[in-house]
């Protein structure tokens, strides 16, 4: 059987949406400068063709004044806005994540439905800008397609009536599930806190009130500090947990840790020849055996190379790098993003840039539906068909030569002219 490692780089979230955090700069960096490209020549081309009832309305109109002097402004090119730069976007991506948060406290959402539903946000405005669809509507969008994709399947009026809303969600849902490249699955660590807990408890010597509140506050930790930060895009859930469980308890991350990656391997057995250790579950890490090496036997020193000090010094310094990460944004912060005199200095004269920059064309999800739909049915009607006339297109479907002649060249073998004995040649 595979290794949990060897599964998990199998998953859409390891293979498509993992990062170094170079990667992901130069990600939004990518997305950014194409958005501003994409909103500058729609704005430039929306200026040099105005509506045609504008256009015509004065068309025959004579100038009154006689001059027939056109007027320099009416042709001139738009000034471009300013338009959101990178941090700038992040910034309100945060904003309207914790806004997402707090819907789904509000929709009583479960663990899994609520991270679900961020990593979908998150993932989305990754690859897409906030400046080309509206943040706040694709909050509902990501909460039901979230719910969807955990398994609980919310009516639509419903969903719609518990937030007091007549947005139409649907018209942003497939939206989403093309940013996201329509990989629904998403690991959370929430699963793997339990069974951390569940080891801890096995030792024996460790105080029950300690290890529940240890899972307590990095249960807490866990909805609120890997969402509102970039810990889905650079580490594993289990790296997540652990994280979590340091900014807990780290006596007990590092207990955990210390009895996982402690082996150090004897030079020889009691014969003097090489030692080796059973080791279930390495037969598909593609671990390099010995001649006639048994499968799930390994020898000390690749064990070591695995569960070893070595590779426990590298797994505490990614786990303290992700600690890092999620102590800045400790779940006490939630006050900030909810605080009225950050929303005014912060998050305010972001927005109000925002509403000059975005894109004119694809803000509207149900306008921007309702045309995708119209070209699709004009892209099908304009569909070249076979017609009754077209004699080898029919003749392909139908068989023979359907062409307007065809009846002449039957008649003429009926009568014989031209042709050969229909009784054969002379015997």
């Amino acid at each position: 059987m595979a290794s949990e490692d060897a599964r998990y780089r199998e998953t859409s979230q390891f293979q498509a949406w993992s990062f170094s955090p170079a990667q992901l700069a130069a990600m939004r960096e990518k997305t950014n400068a194409i958005a501003r490209q994409r909103i500058a020549e729609r704005i430039l081309a929306s200026a040099s063709n105005p509506p045609t009832s504008n256009n015509t309305s004065h068309a025959n109109t004579p100038d009154l004044s006689g001059h027939g002097t056109p007027n320099p402004t009416e042709n001139s090119t738009p000034a471009l806005p300013d338009f959101l730069k990178p941090e700038e976007e992040a910034l309100l991506v945060s904003f309207y994540v914790s806004e997402l948060l707090r819907a789904a406290d509000h929709l009583g959402a479960p663990d899994e439905v609520r991270a679900t539903a961020t990593v979908f946000f998150r993932r989305f405005f990754l690859t897409n800008s906030i400046m080309t669809y509206p943040p706040q509507e694709m909050i509902l969008v990501a909460l039901f397609v979230g719910s969807k994709a955990e398994g609980r399947f919310p009516r639509i009026i419903e969903f719609q009536q518990k937030f007091n809303t007549k947005q139409d969600i649907l018209a942003g849902e497939f939206l989403l599930c093309q940013g996201n490249r329509f990989n629904f699955e998403v690991r959370h660590p929430f699963r793997a806190l339990m069974g951390a807990m569940m080891e801890l408890r096995s030792y024996g010597d460790i105080d029950e009130q300690r290890i529940l509140a240890a899972e307590k506050r990095a249960h807490e930790i866990l909805l609120f500090s890997p969402l509102m930060t970039d810990a889905y895009f650079h580490y594993t859930p289990s790296q997540i947990m652990f994280a979590a469980l340091s900014l807990a308890d780290r006596g007990l991350a590092e207990r955990l840790i210390q009895e996982t990656f402690h082996f150090v391997p004897p030079t020889t057995n009691n014969d003097n020849t090489p030692a080796v250790t059973p080791l279930p579950g390495l037969e598909n890490l593609g671990i390099a055996r010995k001649e006639g090496g048994n499968k799930g036997i390994t020898t000390n020193d690749e064990r070591a190379a695995i569960v070893g000090p070595g590779i426990r010094d590298k797994v505490m310094g990614t786990i303290e790098a992700c600690r890092n990460m999620l102590s800045n944004e400790l779940p006490e912060r939630k006050s900030h993003w909810t605080s009225e005199s950050i929303f005014k200095s912060q998050i305010r004269p972001v927005r109000k840039k925002l509403t000059k920059c975005r894109d004119p064309d694809r803000w509207n999800l149900s306008e921007l539906q309702r045309q995708r739909r119209e070209a699709g049915v004009r892209r099908a009607d304009s569909e070249e068909r076979p017609t009754a006339s077209n004699g080898t297109k029919d003749a392909a479907i139908f068989g023979g030569d359907l062409s307007a002649d065809a009846p002449e060249k039957k008649r003429r073998k009926v009568d014989g002219n031209g042709l050969e004995d229909p009784f054969g040649g002379p015997l």
